[in-house]
């Protein structure tokens, strides 16, 4: 740029300041060049008297990563008379494209037909690909219509909009039309079927695309060979994935990371290894893949290994760290690397928060969870699912109170908040506000989920209201279309269970549509030992120990039982099969929050 300076300064001594031929070629330099200057580029336009079409194409094209500004140049090449051209089109549509104005880009389409430019097929499919891009619609399909011959660019749009809609039959009937008018597929075109076949879970069709490729001897790109690979990884069919790897004249990051995902997703950790040995120049994508892999497998020793000797981490690493610890329950260590990540100077982002708000509803630590959601606010981190995961926080933490606040600041409620809340005033024991609070929703017009009912259900179970619950249960399917699960199944069976009625739930169990599960069974044993019915205990816990054998707790349970009714020698008895049958009963654990840390016990800590 300094020579540049000099040229334009002896430029302008010279009396040359007028050459437009001159000036377009020290716009364009400076305007365009990976080694110009934008802002330079812009005091010399604002120089020339009288720019040309090419001069303000120029510009247009230049702010084209800026939309606001380029729109903002097009409407000023409008305003002094300066009519645009076929090239102006198509860098003011990309703009658009990244602006998503629909109705700008309506009224460039307009002009364009005006100014009898719709002839030209490179303005026309950049017209196309901005409806695409503003979400494919009737109006891209109408437009598709309208052109004469179609080119490959043409029909790469189309394919590539129906496979982001979600239309992959469609997908598959453009490919035939276009084959059958004649014009030939690019590695583009495959791609965005390859893509389309991975989204709808094809495998077959992916195939059938892989033998075409082969078959026309198709210069398969970078791009086609790694969405080839992704296809065959995601579907877990390693050994074509493989084969394919081995082909490839070209391996990215990307292949060689898709390969490392791959395997460890199959929990084959020693292949995953051996690529990731063998991986020459290894990214932080390469290294997350491999340390999600070990947390996955729940393998956090080798997991901690592996995040230590990575020589770059992101955020998504930190996360990783922290959400596998906590689903470990060690919240602790958690905790702990929070800290550390806060002091690396990494910036949370919205998955980091809602791991740590589990954590802290987990361990009941309200004086960190209120600490977490001061960074929220400072940070300005939104988003439903961290709202949610701050309202379950405090619910879990004994404070509803606080929750409802939460819920009072979201601005648009989903199901999600609702059922949250519906859950969290359940597990207080405020079954009367859950159930206000479900009537609420439905006078919002906002449809119960799942999640919902087991909200209500759980208020029902905890007041003791066995009618209500079981309205509410039957509403499920009758009214708002929901399919009980087993969750649903184990609520209704507490609720009948901790009313006493032991021999009704038993019947409930008995005609359920689908094979009780553990959980199901394991409410009604609870209902036995609250109400001391050792008959009926002893026969579920035999079909529980047949259901879930290494579960510890249903053995303790019968053993509580028995002990209640002073049957000492059943009570060992149970303890002593245990024993033999090698369950080992968990240990547990208590936590205790002290001036913003977390401590945590197992039953037999010294200290």
């Amino acid at each position: 740029m300094k020579d540049l300076f000099k040229f334009h300064g002896h430029f302008i001594t010279t009396g040359l300041s007028n050459d437009t031929l001159i000036l377009s070629s020290l716009l364009s330099f400076t305007a365009l060049s990976a080694v110009g200057n934008l802002a330079y580029a812009q005091l010399i336009f604002n120089q020339i008297k009288s720019p040309n079409v090419f001069m303000y194409n120029t510009m247009i094209r230049a702010y084209v990563n800026k939309p606001v500004k380029a729109l903002l140049m097009y409407r000023l090449m409008f305003s002094v008379g300066v009519c645009p051209n076929n090239f102006t089109f198509p860098f003011v549509v990309k703009g658009l494209s990244r602006f998503d104005d629909y109705r700008y880009g309506e009224s460039v389409h307009g002009t364009v037909i005006k100014f009898g430019y719709f002839v030209d097929l490179h303005v026309v499919n950049s017209i196309l690909h901005m409806y695409a891009s503003f979400g494919f619609s009737s109006e891209s399909v109408k437009l598709f219509g309208e052109i004469p011959e179609p080119d490959v660019v043409s029909w790469n749009v189309v394919i590539d909009g129906l496979a982001q809609c979600g239309c992959f039959d469609e997908v598959l009937g453009a490919f035939d039309e276009m084959v059958v008018c004649g014009v030939e597929p690019s590695s583009v075109t495959l791609l965005g079927l390859v893509s389309a076949c991975t989204k709808s879970g094809d495998l077959g069709v992916g195939r059938l695309i892989h033998l075409y490729i082969v078959k026309k001897e198709v210069q398969v790109s970078g791009n086609l060979g790694n969405g080839l690979l992704h296809m065959y990884v995601k579907f877990g069919d390693m050994d074509s994935a493989e084969k394919l790897f081995d082909r490839m004249n070209v391996k990215t990051v990307f292949s060689w990371t898709s390969m490392i995902d791959g395997y460890m997703q199959k929990g084959d950790r020693k292949s995953a290894n051996v690529f990731f040995v063998q991986m020459p120049e290894k990214d932080v994508t390469a290294w997350n893949v491999m340390l999600n892999g070990f947390v996955v497998g729940n393998d956090l020793t080798a997991a901690e290994l592996i995040f230590r000797e990575a020589p770059e981490r992101d955020v998504v690493s930190w996360n990783c760290m922290i959400a596998g610890y906590a689903q470990n329950k060690n919240f602790t260590r958690s905790l702990e690397l929070f800290k550390e990540m806060l002091i690396a100077d990494f910036r949370p982002d919205r998955i980091t928060i809602a791991s740590l708000l589990a954590v802290c509803g987990f361990a009941g630590a309200l004086y960190i969870g209120e600490a977490v959601h001061s960074i929220m606010k400072k940070q300005n981190i939104t988003g439903e699912e961290v709202e949610v995961a701050l309202m379950d926080m405090y619910s879990k933490c004994g404070a509803p109170e606080r929750a409802m606040k939460s819920f009072d600041g979201i601005s648009t409620k989903s199901v999600l908040a609702w059922s949250a809340m519906i859950v969290g005033l359940a597990m207080n024991g405020l079954s009367k506000e859950a159930l206000d609070f479900f009537a609420q929703m439905q006078n919002e017009d906002i449809k119960p989920n799942e999640v919902t009912f087991i909200g209500v259900l759980s208020a029902c179970s905890y007041a003791g209201w066995v009618e209500e619950g079981r309205r509410l249960y039957d509403a499920m399917s009758e009214v708002y279309g929901i399919m009980p699960r087993s969750e649903h199944f184990g609520c209704m069976v507490d609720i009948l269970a901790r009313a006493g009625l032991l021999e009704e739930a038993e019947i409930f169990i008995q005609n359920l549509p689908v094979k009780a599960d553990a959980g199901v069974w394991g409410a009604l044993l609870g209902g036995c030992r609250l109400h001391n019915d050792v008959q009926m205990g002893e026969k579920v816990a035999e079909i529980l120990t047949e259901l879930d054998p290494s579960h510890s707790g249903r053995y303790i349970l019968l053993s509580n039982i028995y002990a209640a009714d002073s049957r000492w020698t059943d009570a060992e008895k149970v303890r002593k099969k245990m024993r033999i049958s090698g369950v080992q009963k968990t240990p547990g654990y208590s936590l205790i929050e002290q001036s913003g840390e977390i401590h945590q016990f197992l039953v037999g800590d010294a200290s």
